[in-house]
């Protein structure tokens, strides 16, 4: 009976022993993995995440998992949710707009990364803007304008040139109460332009308007299917066009009034489980490698130097742009209310 009670003792120790280890592992396993929330179209097989994932835990002890969320909104809405129980370590896509309307609803680590010497010449004139963004990093950029083919047969070269009579109905924009794109455009106006007079050219603007889309894909898939003739878009879009699809035929529009830029940052929520590990995914973003994959994936800028040099991209024009800004929440407000006081109005 003794022995029994040592045997049976001895293996109640050794299952005990085993159990430690394996939690022990588990929480070993656990603190290597990344949670990074990224956009839909960041982490599909034709997005930038697959080959930043494959390179970075090549270099790395981190596993990678990422969080798929449709937009940056939902993406705060679901990190406000889950409070304390919240999984981020890491969040990607955030432009100026959403760290001005949404991410200010979420406390976010400060970010010691020192990258503004890195800076592309185009990038160098906003770097004080950049360094006022002590918690989130940019990773990719780029100027927005009008796209369009080169046989549209319309001198456009400002905004009211939007105006003429053969644009009637022929300009696809985006909703700025659900696209960030949207909302570029409409800051590009009230910036451009006095108070007055952006109201009375969004007024004329609505009978130009094919739709106004709720997303960015929307309404360039109304421009690629011909439904369209312009498209607020990116300086870049044509270069996607020219590499997947071996069509030169379309083309940016410069415009007397600077463009609008969009950049796009990362950020490390206050309540990150592996904080470490995305301060270095983040350091690891903002390398050579890693830079050339968004630039071919995500058909945006690089933020580093030299990175776009002897690529398709090295010939996108980056014409004058306007100074980068953060704007608050009223400021946002304001305007989409005087942008839906106009469509309610007119009927829409």
């Amino acid at each position: 009976m003794k022995h029994f009670i040592i045997l049976i003792a001895a293996v109640f120790i050794g299952l005990t022993v085993i159990y430690f280890q394996n939690e022990d592992r588990t929480k070993k396993v656990d603190d290597h993995t990344l949670r990074i929330y990224a956009s839909s179209s960041f982490i599909a097989k034709w997005g930038p995440g697959p080959e930043l994932k494959a390179l970075f835990e090549k270099q790395h002890i981190f596993k990678i998992e990422f969080v798929e969320s449709p937009d940056i909104s939902m993406t705060m809405q679901k990190i406000n949710f889950e409070g304390d129980r919240a999984r981020a370590d890491l969040v990607l896509g955030l432009d100026q707009f959403d760290i001005g309307r949404l991410a200010s609803k979420i406390k976010w680590k400060t970010l010691d990364i020192a990258y503004t010497d890195q800076l592309t010449d185009e990038l160098k004139s906003q770097t004080d803007s950049l360094l006022k963004q002590k918690n989130f990093v940019a990773y990719d950029w780029a100027p927005m304008t009008f796209i369009a083919r080169r046989d549209l047969g319309v001198q456009i070269d400002s905004l009211d040139d939007l105006l003429k009579p053969e644009l009637k109905g022929k300009i696809a924009l985006q909703d700025p109460r659900t696209s960030s794109p949207g909302l570029q455009f409409l800051s590009w106006i009230f910036e451009s332009k006095s108070a007055q007079e952006s109201i009375v050219f969004l007024k004329a603007l609505t009978e130009q308007v094919h739709s106004f889309s709720s997303s960015w894909s929307a309404a360039y898939g109304l421009f690629k299917n011909k439904q369209a003739d312009l498209v607020f878009s990116y300086v870049t879009s044509p270069i996607y066009h020219l590499v997947e699809e071996k069509d030169d035929s379309y083309l940016a529009l410069e415009f007397k009034e600077p463009l609008p830029v969009q950049i796009e940052f990362a950020g490390v929520p206050d309540g990150c489980k592996n904080c470490e590990g995305a301060q270095i995914f983040l350091k690891f973003m903002l390398s050579q490698e890693a830079q050339k994959i968004i630039m071919a994936k995500n058909y945006m800028l690089p933020v580093v130097a030299k990175v776009k040099d002897s690529t398709p991209f090295d010939a996108v024009k980056v014409f004058k742009t306007r100074a980068v800004q953060f704007y608050d929440q009223n400021q946002i407000e304001k305007w989409v209310n005087q942008w839906s006081e106009i469509r309610k109005n007119e009927g829409q």
